[in-house]
């Protein structure tokens, strides 16, 4: 029989604020080269607006499993769902426009 690995919230908490620091650490240092030098480092805008989508979504992701009857806390997690989506369509725009123009 296998074994069933169940996380806690606690963990899945932890888990998550891992997530955050390492996405954001990695957002933050691409945008301030991209910001110092935009004409070298163009092509990291839109892996800042996929990682801020993953980032979001892993927010929504979050919110939705640890709240289960609190409506206005879905309401969030969906509001999250949907700048995540709206993340993801800049990351393809700004894909599209920067790599294609080059």
């Amino acid at each position: 029989m296998a074994v069933k690995h169940r996380y806690s919230p606690g963990k899945i908490g932890t888990i998550v604020d891992s997530v955050h620091i390492v996405i954001g650490a990695a957002v933050c240092l691409m945008a301030a080269f991209a910001i110092i030098n935009p004409d070298k480092y163009s092509f990291l805008f839109p892996f800042i607006f996929l990682l801020a989508a993953v980032l979001t979504g892993v927010t929504g992701w979050y919110t939705l499993i640890s709240i289960k009857r609190n409506l206005k806390k879905r309401a969030l997690s969906i509001i999250y769902f949907v700048l995540a989506a709206l993340l993801a369509v800049l990351f393809f725009v700004s894909a599209v426009s920067i790599w294609l123009h080059n």
